[in-house]
């Protein structure tokens, strides 16, 4: 029964993405600047973060490329080899990250693997990486998986492997660039979904659901760069990152899941400055919330969070924070929750 809850709730997912699900850029990097962004941390402590290098340090330059990539390597190994690069706030959740990765086929001094990173929290120690595993043994595959491992079971916690007959075209036979994207949502209190592209097509098999004990709701997103028997490591570079916030709108929901009365107004004045009304129905007494976020996923300030019986409300945001800071100019998220149902919309501060 469970299992086939499962299946429904991610049919049900898979739906609603095709409907409602609107593409935000909140991050970007093509370290054009000659430097990477300064947001850019060690997900291991006194570890190396990404940093710009020369396009003409990689193996082979990248045709899409500018004068800069992205280079990150543990070269100590004094974390086996691994190095993880991260960014946005933990808070974070339904997402996209897409990224031009070097990618190595079969290398002569062991194991190396480049990907990038979505869901990590460096507080309690996970992440979940898409990363190209090119080595012959076991086989050949793109691996989506965290870093729990189980020495009882000797797999991860969480995994999961496409295969050849998974990848469109097929398992490359050379080193070089490719482009990896990773979309992942928070589907409920037990469920964490994944879609894999390579090369701007959806691997099969997807989506891939993450039901174990270290799965994640949200997190940072980032880049990985893993070699074993190499002695310091491996260059990792990449190029063009993006990062999508997936969020929801309910102009965009045309599947009449909502209950009629169930409804968010769009703020007016819009955009505004220095102060905005929002408006809101609810059709049954219920704990209610109304918070408003950043684009990055950081709540930014609650203005409603109780219990409300049916009816017509409005509320005021005066442009300020939880601290009573006055935020910069851009474009907000505000949020609806009523008894299980999610309403967010966006508007702009414009100073």
């Amino acid at each position: 029964m469970q299992k086939l809850f499962t299946v429904f709730s991610i049919l049900i997912l898979m739906l609603a993405v095709s409907t409602s699900s609107i593409a935000q850029t909140i991050f970007t990097e093509d370290f054009e600047s000659g430097s990477a962004h300064p947001d850019w941390e060690a997900f291991f402590p006194n570890e190396e973060i990404v940093t710009a290098v020369s396009m003409a340090t990689p193996p082979d330059s990248l045709a899409s490329g500018g004068d800069y990539v992205g280079w990150l390597q543990d070269l100590d190994t004094s974390y086996t080899g691994v190095a993880v690069s991260i960014n946005g706030e933990t808070s974070l959740y339904d997402y996209s990250v897409e990224a031009d990765v070097y990618c190595y086929v079969n290398h002569p001094d062991g194991s190396a693997y480049t990907g990038v990173v979505v869901y990590a929290d460096s507080s309690i120690g996970t992440y979940i990486k898409m990363a190209a595993d090119f080595d012959p043994v076991p086989y050949p595959r793109i691996r989506l998986y965290n870093n729990h491992f189980d020495l009882g079971t000797f797999t991860y916690t969480f995994e999961h492997s496409f295969t050849e007959s998974d990848i469109p075209g097929g398992i490359p036979t050379e080193n070089g660039w490719h482009n990896l994207k990773i979309e992942v949502r928070t589907i409920n209190a037990d469920i964490t979904a994944f879609w894999c592209y390579w090369d701007g097509v959806e691997l099969l098999g997807c989506p891939v659901t993450d039901t174990s004990s270290h799965r994640m709701s949200s997190g940072q997103f980032g880049l990985f760069s893993f070699s074993q028997g190499t002695g310091e490591g491996i260059p990792g570079y990449y190029d063009n990152l993006v990062v999508e916030s997936l969020i929801s709108s309910v102009e965009d929901n045309s599947n009449g899941t909502l209950p009629e009365e169930f409804a968010l107004e769009q703020n007016y004045p819009n955009p505004f400055n220095p102060s905005t009304q929002i408006s809101y129905k609810i059709s049954t007494g219920n704990h209610v919330s109304l918070a408003i976020h950043d684009l990055l996923g950081r709540e930014i300030k609650t203005l409603v969070s109780g219990f409300q019986s049916a009816g017509n409300y409005s509320v005021t945001w005066n442009g300020k924070d939880e601290l009573g800071n006055t935020v910069p100019s851009g474009v907000y998220l505000y949020s609806l929750h009523s008894g299980g149902f999610v309403i967010s919309k966006k508007m702009m501060l414009m100073k």
